[in-house]
């Protein structure tokens, strides 16, 4: 096995994502202190007058330039489309088109997000991974292709501009535009009418044909051109550089914030525009960033909610509405995640705002007690918006309901404080947005159940950065006092702000103590007597004896509405895990397995199958699981067990000499188990003692006198003494008999298991019994060979190496020795990186010790 072959180690997967989140946020804190140095104490007072100097025109000319912008963008999905061959209707192309570049844009990482949104989009339309991968490819070759030749043209032209942000001379920029220019007219001609495929250092690129190069070069240098315009009628007139320029500057400020990896290039974009425009005030260009991040990001962003929320979208569809159903079919999967963003974009705007001053006009009207309590309850509200929307984007029914009361509530303490406006109006157009959607948050589950991903951290890190920059900026003319943080008076502004950082600070900071200290979803309520009373009828038509399991009494139980079979299932971590296959017939097993995957999808859970076997694998396949090989399970067959032959001598040998022993064989039925518990008792707690070992559950019983009662026990006995014993599971339909518990006392004679399982299969066969089953052997019967699954190859590394922990081949070779018959049994789970924590959970929940 290659060292390449091998998965990540954990260590290196943590420090990877610990570097994910922490250089966004040095970076970010590095580009907002740049920006500080570039103002004096004064510096807020310069980009608010900044503000109000900006007109409506210009306002109305940037949103109609972003939007012609995104336009261009959805270009790109068409042409892409238009190579595969698969008819999209028009609304489902712009609709889709729209919502990957809005969240694109906005979350960072537009390749994945896109390619993510692009995915549910246009999968159901009919097209297949590799041509919904032509389309992300053909939206970020565009960018590419447009941005190569506009910022070669750039630096050819103007090279001073760039000589301000990049340490280089004139002439050299203007060497390496004219080498851009020189490369990408290579790649026109060297990709001819065909398309090409180019190798770089082992990596394969795919260019398109000529005349698609062509094409959706044209159509990027157009959105760009735009975008930049967007920004660009927000400066002043007294910018000495014109359009053509500005567009080169305005590559560079973009190129620099993809680097960053900061989404949307947040205080990298800022930063870098007042390096090249040094001879603009830096009041007007950070007010005209802003606003530009407002037109070209916030805006789509809110377009892209009223959309996937609007009620039209909601009614039923009639078979001759195309537009209408294509484009709801488009937004629903994508509905909780828009959400999601815009209650987090919601509860960032609130903490701004408590950052900001408040207005001199509001302050002769306002109630200090008002004023200092709506002050702090709105920069509360902020921060649980912020800290909830990872439960939204998970469908949580609980995060949606707070998040719907704060957005209806918070327009209150905002008009209170005299905040601003257009954050009360998009609070109720978010809460509307909830309302509509609210049939999409239906998952069960406690806040603190909710698990973080790396992305939300880092956002919700970025927003406190930046906050925390923002105070400091817009009080830099206040000296830092103690006493400041009791200072409470209508102009107290300063002291406000603090008070609110604190309590912002502080909520985060119980929310994350909160998470730490907060146990692992609690289980599933059991099923009572009754219901397992109402499965006898199930249980007599099993034809696997792993359905006994449902007695042990630590599950909990699914059944169909008629009653027929039933999937007994628990939650641990987050995984829903259901053990075996269902019970019942073929078609109320293929229902259930159905029934259990919508009931993970309700709890918020991932579904997981554990030890199942052939019969249903198209079915779990179907609903997007994978299956991993636990093991074999040994079945001997009852009517060719014999004791005669040369094969059977070693056991011939075990069973005479169990009878020299002294021992003795027989069964005990159920109603007599009660009166023999205490020595049962006896048995067991030796047998624990003897192996160091504690009480399993889930895929095992335990010793559990209500338990043992419900089935016969066998019994080897010397001299009226049990020596050994284990209870007996019996599948009448399928003629199969098991055993769960088995347990013997350390000083019972040599052979006296192997002499019990040759007389429980005698007997069996007796009763007319066919097969019998001795439970799987973990990790065997995998394959080894250089060309498997990772999974198959690791699995086998450890059942080679791991003898000292557990008997992986010992007990292998101690039911081998049985000839049985060798039956799979698999894992079937979510894939990637839902698959070890699928293995994880269930492995602790078969190690919990079970409470009786």
């Amino acid at each position: 096995m290659t060292e390449s072959a091998l998965p990540a180690s954990p260590a290196r997967q943590r420090i990877k994502r610990l570097l994910t989140l922490v250089f966004p946020l040095l970076v970010l804190a590095l580009a907002l202190h740049g920006l500080a140095g570039a103002f004096d104490e004064h510096g807020y007072r310069a980009v608010r007058q900044a503000f109000r100097d900006l007109g409506t025109g210009q306002l109305l000319l940037a949103v109609l330039l972003a939007l012609a912008s995104y336009a261009c963008l959805v270009g790109f999905d068409a042409i892409g489309l238009r190579r595969s061959g698969v008819r999209v209707h028009p609304a489902r192309i712009g609709i889709t088109a729209f919502l990957a570049h809005a969240l694109g844009q906005t979350v960072g990482f537009a390749a994945l997000t896109g390619g993510a949104v692009r995915l549910r989009g246009y999968r159901s339309a009919g097209l297949d991974l590799a041509q919904i991968g032509q389309v992300v490819l053909m939206s970020t070759l565009g960018f590419v292709f447009g941005a190569w030749v506009l910022l070669g043209a750039a630096l050819c032209l103007e090279p001073a501009a760039a000589a301000l942000a990049l340490p280089l001379r004139t002439g050299v920029l203007q060497a390496g535009g004219a080498a851009l220019l020189l490369g990408y007219a290579a790649a026109i001609a060297a990709v001819g009418r065909q398309g090409r495929t180019f190798s770089f250092f082992g990596h394969a690129l795919w260019l398109p044909d000529r005349r698609t190069m062509l094409a959706v070069t044209a159509l990027s240098v157009v959105e760009l051109v735009l975008a930049a315009a967007a920004l660009y009628v927000l400066l002043p007139d007294s910018t000495p550089t014109g359009l053509p320029g500005f567009v080169g500057m305005y590559l560079v400020a973009v190129l620099a914030g993809l680097v960053s990896t900061v989404p949307a290039g947040l205080g990298v974009f800022e930063w870098s525009l007042l390096k090249l425009l040094p001879q603009v005030a830096p009041g007007a260009v950070l007010a005209a960033a802003l606003v530009y991040r407002v037109t070209y990001y916030v805006l789509p962003l809110l377009l892209a909610t009223l959309l996937a929320t609007a009620p039209a979208l909601r009614r039923p569809l009639r078979a001759s509405a195309g537009a209408t159903r294509a484009g709801w079919k488009a937004l629903r999967p994508w509905l909780p995640h828009i959400v999601a963003l815009a209650v987090f974009s919601v509860g960032a705007a609130l903490i701004v705002d408590g950052t900001l001053p408040a207005p001199h006009r509001h302050l002769h009207t306002a109630s200090l007690p008002l004023l200092e309590t709506s002050h702090l309850l709105g920069s509360l509200a902020g921060v649980v918006l912020l800290l909830i929307g990872q439960g939204l984007s998970r469908r949580s029914h609980a995060a949606w309901v707070l998040a719907l009361v704060i957005c209806l509530a918070a327009p209150l303490p905002i008009w209170l404080r005299g905040g601003q406006v257009l954050i009360a109006v998009a609070a109720l157009l978010v809460a509307v947005a909830l309302w509509t959607a609210r049939r999409e948050f239906y998952r069960e589950g406690a806040l603190l159940d909710q698990a973080w991903s790396w992305p939300w951290l880092r956002n919700l890190g970025l927003v406190l950065v930046a906050v925390v920059w923002l105070l400091f900026f817009v009080y830099s003319h206040v000296e830092y006092q103690n006493e400041l943080w009791w200072q409470f008076a209508l102009s107290g502004n300063a002291p406000r702000a603090l008070r609110a950082l604190l309590v912002v600070a502080m909520a985060v900071a119980v929310f994350g103590i909160g998470r730490l200290l907060h146990s692992t979803r609690g289980p599933l309520p059991v099923a009572d007597e009754a219901t397992l009373q109402a499965l006898a009828p199930v249980l007599a038509a099993a034809r696997d004896t792993q359905a006994c399991l449902v007695l042990t009494a630590d599950k909990a139980v699914l059944r169909d509405e008629a009653g027929l079979g039933f999937v007994m299932m628990q939650r641990h971590g987050g995984s829903l895990i259901a053990m075996g296959d269902p019970v019942g017939p073929p078609d109320v097993a293929r229902t259930l397995i159905w029934r259990f995957r919508e009931e993970a999808d309700r709890l918020g859970l991932r579904p997981v199958f554990y030890q199942v076997g052939e019969a249903y694998w198209q079915t779990y396949l179907e609903l997007g699981l994978g299956l991993v090989k636990l093991g074999e399970e040994a079945m001997v067959p009852l009517q060719e067990f014999t004791l005669e032959g040369r094969d059977r001598a070693d056991l011939r040998q075990a069973w005479n000499r169990g009878k020299r022993s002294g021992l003795h064989f027989s069964v005990a039925a159920a109603d007599e188990v009660p009166a023999l518990i205490p020595e049962l008792s006896a048995v067991s707690s030796a047998w624990l003692d003897d192996k160091a070992g504690e009480e399993k559950g889930f895929s095992l019983g335990s010793f559990d006198p209500a338990y043992l009662a419900r089935f016969p026990v066998a019994l080897v006995e010397v001299e009226g003494r049990i020596v050994a014993f284990a209870n007996l599971w019996h599948a009448p339909a399928g003629h199969e008999l098991s055993v769960d518990l088995m347990r013997h006392l350390p000083d019972a004679p040599k052979g006296t298991m192997d002499f019990l399982f040759i007389e429980l299969f005698l007997w069996g066969r007796e009763r007319g019994d066919t097969r019998f089953s001795l439970g799987m052997a973990p990790l065997s019967g995998l394959a080894s060979h250089r060309l498997a699954s990772r999974w198959s190859r690791v699995a086998s590394l450890v059942a080679r190496h791991g003898e000292r922990f557990y008997g992986f081949s010992g007990l292998r070779r101690f039911k081998s020795k049985f000839a049985p018959q060798w039956r799979p049994r698999y894992l079937a789970a979510p894939g990637g990186v839902h698959l070890p924590a699928a293995l994880l959970d269930a492995t602790r929940l078969i190690s919990l010790e079970p409470r009786h």
